[in-house]
């Protein structure tokens, strides 16, 4: 159950922030500040779960089946039962601004729906609907005792509370949507000098540049990681994908002279703002 959420919610983050991977998210207890030269980190630290007084239990269940010889078997199942979990999410970056950059698109993000919807879920955590998220300046235990626990200096920090169901056995419940939005290619104009609108069942766009020079990337391969799906950049850089469900997706680039890269990216609404991907030279790497 733990992992599961974990890894939802790391999902959730690195697709839908700034961050570009679920390797940028750290679930260690948090310490120090970061190697400036690491980059921007996220931690995402459990820290306590504690039955939940929300959700009502309403004991078991009693199922009874008629047969043809006229017995009535009866199947006893029982609810699952809901806890709280508590998560502190904290930002790192070589800057105070980047770090509060972090925090404000996590913050924005968490709350855009207030919930943690069910297709977005790992597998383990659907069938019981979209899972309630809370996010409160305040913690499940009080602030100064839990960062005096923790043996670090106070910081600024989101306290997450998701309520999620523990059953042995769980049932999975895929949901299947797509989404409709339009790419405008400001690039090409018609004859009439007005931008020119491709309305596209499109559910990823993207823009690739150099790390370096901050450049856009022709020519750059883009792959869905499970998905049959290929794009190549345009001279700015841009990509997009057309047809896909709402979920969390894994990107593949690859570009000559330039070290490979995967990147994680959420699609959960219409409203979509593109991701920008910077690729190091490899160059550059070869220098350290």
């Amino acid at each position: 159950m733990l992992i599961s959420l974990l890894h939802t919610l790391s999902s959730i983050l690195a697709g839908g922030t700034s961050l570009n991977s679920t390797e940028q998210i750290d679930f260690s207890r948090p310490g120090s500040r970061r190697d400036e030269s690491s980059g921007p980190v996220v931690n995402l630290y459990f820290y306590d779960i504690r039955e939940s007084k929300q959700v009502q239990h309403s004991g078991r269940q009693v199922e009874r089946k008629v047969t043809q010889s006229g017995l009535q078997p009866v199947s006893v199942t029982w609810p699952p039962s809901w806890f709280d979990v508590s998560l502190m999410l904290t930002a790192w970056d070589s800057t105070t601004l980047g770090e509060h950059r972090l925090l404000t698109e996590a913050l924005t993000l968490l709350l855009r729906h207030r919930s943690l919807r069910e297709e977005f879920l790992a597998p383990e955590l659907r069938g019981y609907g979209n899972l309630s998220l809370a996010v409160s300046v305040e913690s499940q235990v009080e602030v100064g005792s839990l960062w005096s626990a923790l043996n670090v200096p106070l910081r600024p920090a989101l306290y997450i509370t998701v309520t999620v169901p523990f059953e042995p056995q769980s049932t999975s419940i895929p949901l299947v949507w797509e989404r409709v939005i339009s790419v405008h290619d400001n690039l090409q104009k018609n004859g009439n000098g007005n931008s020119k609108v491709l309305n596209k069942r499109v559910a990823i766009a993207g823009i690739v540049k150099d790390a370096v020079t901050k450049q856009p990337l022709a020519k750059t391969e883009i792959k869905v990681n499970g998905v049959e799906k290929l794009a190549i950049s345009d001279r700015e850089g841009l990509f997009f994908f057309e047809d896909l469900r709402l979920g969390n997706y894994v990107l593949l680039l690859t570009c000559s002279g330039y070290q490979p890269q995967t990147c994680n990216v959420l699609i959960d609404s219409s409203n979509y703002t593109v991701k920008e991907i910077l690729l190091t030279p490899t160059s550059v790497i070869q220098k350290n």
